[in-house]
């Protein structure tokens, strides 16, 4: 046995040890300790330690031992251990020697006569009988025990015609039991509805035996559905739902209840259902309000025990010993929904329990709501709620869900009919399907109004007639009359049939005008994406929808649009549509999860657009984990791409390794899930040569890149977005490696492709025209680098203004090419003002600041002012003396301080 803390079912026992004639006694029981005939204030972990002592009494008992049973899962600081040793000792007083300091070891304790144990005997809960008075509460009197609690006397008291249940502690242990439950009903206290939970309406807890008095609120769920064993299943349910709500409710307060079972369930008169005994209850969260609280008050969930609760609840990540979460209450809540479902509230939740339940939406929710891995569960005990009381709704959505999967068919045999006629068409299905799909969803989703649930499978019908009948019918050269038409021709051309179709259906345009949206960005057509967003945002206005969910995400998604295409002006766009949006949506705890997922995700390209990766990557974790909570809004394909947007600001921040392995199990997934071919999967082929990239890792990043740039062009075509970026990081892996005429050719043909496609004053363009003009000077052709250099900063200057990141990093290379042709002058005055942290951040290079002081080292050699060469050499020597140093700078590093040795000695 490891600890007082564990949940053993072992007989607790009495032990005493110490001097003749002088007894010191530890009663597991209780808790307490007691020498030289009096008993000792001390905490539970030095007496945790002193019952390892005495179990192993005599021998040395390590350091790492009494770690692991007095403080298991949980790591803590080096003092810990002492402190508890020296309070130990002080409880101890005279005798404080017995435990003894077994040098590099541990501890050990030394007792002179035997350590006796002896088992505690059976305690009759504090001897109360009917009409007793209460203690401490004048004027009161018991009536009856109740059977409500295992570890307290729990007893129903009058007072006149006033009724009040009675939770006792007659000992230390439960009496801290009570303190908890007493602190936590003071953070429940505090929330907005307070009739969701039975609180203290009185206390005595400064005596023994201590008390908590409570208002008596009905009958537990046990005895409710004795006495109601027919009642409709409607009612049942609204029970359940009743009761996710009141857990929600604790849950927004960072309390878990930790003991969900029917018999915490009370139903009162007004057929209200209640929550109560928070006794084994724990904090997600410091509460601060909460002030001159003991320790022993309060327990975080990540040091709770999973020794409380009722076996036949407890979720399975707290049986083996994890860390409890929301989702632990929720397991609870859906196992109580399968047995008010079958009318059992003894039966557990074995294999085959499907069987039992014959509707299939209740099934769904029930494995939802208790399925085996936490992170598979609903996201919230309101979702649960909320899907209970729209059953009657959800069950029309079903049925006429059917039409929908039926015009999703008819839409996947079109595109199949396509698919051999226009390549695109295989390519862009799986975009244009899944526009379809939104919408069939939201109709199995329409969980309010029975109207709502016929209008979203009419709009899924319609959709399917547009996507099949206008766009890919476009297919057959017959009806196109264009035998090589593309994707964007082809949509481009349907596009304005949206308004003449649906003129009297804005929803639906809506709803189209967004899935376009959505395809031209995926083809960085970012004018026809920005275009089509704006319809989609007027087309739910003119529906009467402007504020709705739908609407709030589409302009999410225009923001991260903008801030993803960096044009000129895009980013002034993007920051105005998401403080926009932002100024309109509720605060975190009261938003739309899915909603907060997109506001999360347009954040984080937001600011990684602004050349801030560390907010990036908080904001798409933060998009990535809520993603991952919503199994049902997103699927796998989905979550993992918010996965790869947070794996690929590792790249950004110039952390190859943890870019690496988070890219590694994405792309395994997603090969799994999509193919070896598919889009996705090809991204982070792209990141995964990017991140050899950034640790230096040259070689492979260029076999990467290489491997994957022919599979880019197939499937995307020969100018895409990414196809652009894996010749840029190519280019850069060659360069880095010395092979410069290589690089050349790789970030030519890229400024060729930005330009054609994007125009000079755009991200790519200018990214691409700074990049060879570094490469050109170190081939070197110095008159075509710095001609390009100028231009791409120019061009930078003009488009986002000269204090900008990019602009400053444009400027800086530049810098570069003008020292190597001997133009000091003008390169010093482009190194002045530049921001060290902007273009390090941007450039994901924290030595960039070394860098600049290379460029300064320069100019002072080519000066000879040898003095201020030398002093800054020095300065940055051990940047470019490291094994992973730039070869061009390591160089030219070395060459300057021959020069500068040549001149000074």
């Amino acid at each position: 046995m490891a600890s007082g803390t564990t949940g053993g079912t072992r007989r607790r026992l009495i032990w005493t040890f110490g001097p003749s004639g002088c007894a010191i006694s530890l009663d597991e029981q209780a808790w307490r300790l007691k020498v030289d005939d009096g008993f000792v204030e001390i905490e539970q972990k030095p007496l945790e330690i002193l019952l390892v002592l005495l179990q192993r009494a005599g021998e040395a008992v390590t350091k790492a031992e009494l770690l692991d049973a007095v403080w298991p899962d949980v790591t803590v600081v080096d003092s810990s251990l002492p402190t508890a040793i020296a309070k130990l000792r002080r409880a101890l007083g005279r005798h404080a020697d017995l435990v003894e300091t077994v040098p590099r070891i541990g501890y050990r304790l030394t007792s002179p006569t035997p350590v006796t144990r002896e088992a505690v005997p059976d305690r009759a809960q504090l001897g109360f009988k009917p009409d007793m008075p209460v203690p401490g509460a004048a004027g009161w009197r018991l009536v009856r025990r109740l059977s409500r609690g295992e570890t307290d006397d729990v007893w129903l008291a009058a007072k006149g015609d006033a009724r009040r249940v009675f939770k006792f502690a007659e000992t230390p242990g439960r009496l801290r039991q009570l303190k908890r439950e007493n602190a936590i009903a003071r953070l429940l206290a505090q929330a907005p509805k307070t009739d969701a939970f039975v609180l203290p309406q009185a206390r005595a807890l400064d005596r023994l035996p201590a008390w908590l008095a409570f208002a008596d609120a009905g009958s537990d769920l046990t005895q409710w559905l004795s006495a109601h064993p027919d009642a409709p299943l409607e009612q049942r349910l609204a029970i359940v739902a009743s009761a996710a709500r009141a857990v929600a409710s604790a849950h927004r307060l960072g309390v878990l209840h930790m003991d969900v079972k029917p018999s915490n369930l009370l139903i009162g008169d007004d057929a209200q259902v209640r929550v109560i005994d928070f006794g084994c209850g724990a904090l997600t969260t410091v509460a601060p309000d909460l002030t001159g609280l003991t320790q022993t008050s309060l327990t975080l969930a990540q040091g709770a025990s999973s020794g409380g609760g009722t076996p036949l609840y407890l979720a399975p990540e707290i049986i083996a010993g994890q860390t409890p979460t929301s989702a632990s209450d929720i397991y609870a809540l859906g196992l109580i929904l399968f047995q008010l479902v079958i009318g059992d509230l003894h039966r557990p939740l074995a294999p085959g329990w499907e069987a039992q339940i014959d509707d299939a939406l209740l099934r769904d929710d029930i494995a939802q709501a208790a399925a085996f891995d936490p992170q598979s569960r609903l996201a919230s005990a309101d979702l649960l709620a909320e899907r209970l009381e729209a059953l009657p709704e959800r069950r029309i959505a079903q049925a006429q869900g059917v039409a929908a999967d039926e015009a999703a068919a008819r839409l996947r045999q079109a595109v199949e009919r396509a698919r051999i006629r226009r390549p695109w068409i295989a390519l862009s299905a799986v975009v244009l399907v899944a526009g379809l799909a939104m919408t069939s969803f939201a109709a199995w989703q329409a969980m309010r109004q029975r109207d709502e649930a016929r209008r979203q499978s009419a709009n899924a019908q319609a959709i399917s007639d547009f996507l099949a009948d206008d766009l890919l019918a476009r297919g057959d050269p017959a009806l196109s009359g264009m035998a090589s038409e593309t994707l964007l021709q082809a949509t481009q051309r349907a596009q304005p049939d949206i308004a003449i179709r649906f003129r009297t259906a804005p929803h639906v345009a809506a709803q189209l005008y967004h899935t376009l949206a959505r395809v031209y960005e995926q083809q960085s057509q970012w004018a026809a994406a920005r275009d089509a967003y704006d319809q989609a945002d007027a087309a739910y206005g003119r529906a009467g929808e402007g504020r709705g969910k739908s609407a709030t995400i589409n302009r999410l998604q225009h923001a991260f649009m903008e801030a993803l295409s960096y044009q000129a002006d895009s980013l002034d766009r993007a920051r105005k549509l998401l403080a926009d949006e932002t100024a309109q949506l509720p605060p975190p705890d009261r938003m739309d999860p899915e909603t907060q997922v997109w506001l999360s995700s347009a954040r984080g390209m937001l600011s990684l657009a602004d050349g801030d990766p560390k907010t990036a990557l908080a904001q798409f974790g933060a998009a990535a984990t809520g993603a991952d909570a919503l199994p049902n809004l997103f699927n796998a394909r989905l979550r993992n791409d918010f996965h790869q947007r947070h794996a690929f600001t590792y790249v950004r921040l110039g952390d190859g390794k943890s870019a690496e392995a988070e890219i590694r199990p994405l792309l395994a997934a997603q090969m799994q899930l999509l193919g070896p071919k598919n889009p996705d999967v090809l991204i982070l082929r792209l990141n995964l040569g990017q991140a050899y990239l950034f640790q230096q890792r040259y070689t492979d990043a260029v076999r990467e890149l290489t491997s994957v740039l022919p599979e880019l062009r197939a499937q995307l075509g020969p100018d895409h977005r990414l196809v652009q970026l894996a010749l840029g990081a190519r280019g850069q892996a060659l360069g880095m490696m010395g092979r410069y005429a290589e690089s050349v050719r790789d970030e030519r043909a890229l400024v060729d492709i930005a330009l054609k496609s994007q125009g000079l004053h755009s991200y790519r363009a200018l990214t691409a025209l700074s990049d060879l003009s570094t490469s050109e000077c170190r081939a070197p052709d110095l008159n075509r680098g710095i001609a390009d250099g100028q231009t791409a900063y120019e061009g930078a200057r003009a488009t986002f203004g000269e204090q900008e990141p990019l602009t400053q990093a444009i400027g800086a290379a530049w810098a570069q090419c003008l020292i190597d042709a001997r133009r000091d002058d003008q390169a010093f005055g482009l190194l002045q003002g530049l921001s060290i942290k902007a273009i390090g951040d941007l450039n994901g290079n924290p030595n960039w600041g070394a860098e600049r002081d290379l460029m300064l080292a320069e100019i002072a050699v080519h000066r000879k002012n040898w003095r201020l060469a030398d002093e800054t050499l020095t300065q940055i020597e051990p940047v470019f003396s490291a094994k992973d140093a730039d070869r061009f700078e390591a160089a030219l590093f070395q060459s300057l301080n021959r020069q500068v040795a040549a001149n000074t000695r």
